[in-house]
């Protein structure tokens, strides 16, 4: 959603290589909307009939990294009571979007690498190689070219996923953007709150679009679902900047032992409440933007009154 200069290039741009079959990183700061560009270019490819799928690198721990992304056989360690595919073999014949490929283990970049010029990956525990064909699409919020100078990542597999490298801009360099993101996302939390008249006034619209937004389309998304949630409808003028993170009064702030539990447990929260509105409400995707297991989400979203 967008009109600005920066807006249409990196549209136009990711339309472009996406016809082609090379692999494209992403790079951009954190919640500029990279895996909906990823999603854009898999669907003008070629491979849109196909699965598009996902794997944060940053929300596995490294010893399990291998197992989820090539599978494993039956048996191949503690807890194996079967085989599994892994996300490349789940992507075949399409498109692996690795979110924050940054991040990977060192030592496992060398297999990531294999898999890309060869096609061929091995599961964990088999004897045998398995042929794959994969389109993968890396984003990254880090400087790839300066972590290979500092040894953390591969010279080789930087140069191999970076055939077309996109930039998504920050939304302060879009900042004419702001008004139909505002729109766009008034309209689905409007349906999904059953909100049939809620709006913004021009003076909130224009409030909005002069904040910093360091989190960028993330952080306005999770403020307009914030506001909405904490509406009963109608015209919302800028006394709504109150509710968002950051604008309470300090005077609200609660003091001792039970303040304290009370401001973590409503941190903790609102973190839940951020990671499931940036997800859509799907708690597998929530659970690994947070980093933790669908049922350790399950557990704290019951605890907190959420499901």
């Amino acid at each position: 959603v967008g009109e600005s200069a920066a807006f249409r290039r990196l549209v136009d741009d990711a339309r472009r290589v996406a016809r082609r079959q090379v692999t494209v990183l992403l790079r951009g700061e954190t919640g500029t909307g990279k895996e909906l560009v990823a999603s854009l270019i898999h669907a003008e490819s070629p491979r849109r009939a196909r699965p598009c799928v996902r794997f944060n690198c940053a929300a596995i721990p490294a010893e399990l990294a291998e197992a989820e992304l090539f599978g494993h056989a039956r048996g191949a360690f503690t807890g194996a009571v079967a085989a599994r595919r892994g996300y490349f073999a789940q992507a075949d014949g399409g498109t692996l979007v690795l979110d924050e490929v940054g991040e990977l283990p060192l030592g496992l970049q060398p297999k990531i690498l294999r898999a890309l010029q060869e096609g061929e990956i091995q599961p964990v525990g088999a004897g045998r190689v398995e042929k794959v064909d994969v389109r993968v699409v890396a984003s990254t919020h880090r400087d790839l070219r300066a972590a290979v100078g500092e040894g953390t990542f591969r010279e080789d597999l930087y140069y191999r996923l970076a055939v077309v490298e996109l930039t998504v801009p920050p939304l302060r360099e879009r900042r004419e953007d702001i008004p139909a993101l505002l729109e766009h996302f008034r309209r689905r939390y409007a349906a999904r709150f059953d909100l049939a008249d809620v709006r913004f006034t021009d003076a909130l619209v224009a409030a909005l679009a002069a904040r910093a937004w360091p989190g960028n389309v993330r952080e306005l998304e999770n403020a307009v679902a914030r506001m909405l949630a904490l509406s009963d409808g109608g015209a919302l003028g800028v006394e709504c900047l109150a509710r968002l993170s950051g604008d309470a009064p300090a005077a609200d702030a609660p003091t001792g032992a039970q303040g304290l539990r009370e401001e973590v447990a409503g941190f903790e929260r609102a973190l839940l409440q951020r990671a499931l509105a940036a997800s859509e409400g799907n708690q597998s995707e929530a659970a690994r933007r947070l980093g933790v297991s669908r049922m350790t989400l399950l557990d704290k979203l019951k605890r907190h009154g959420l499901r």
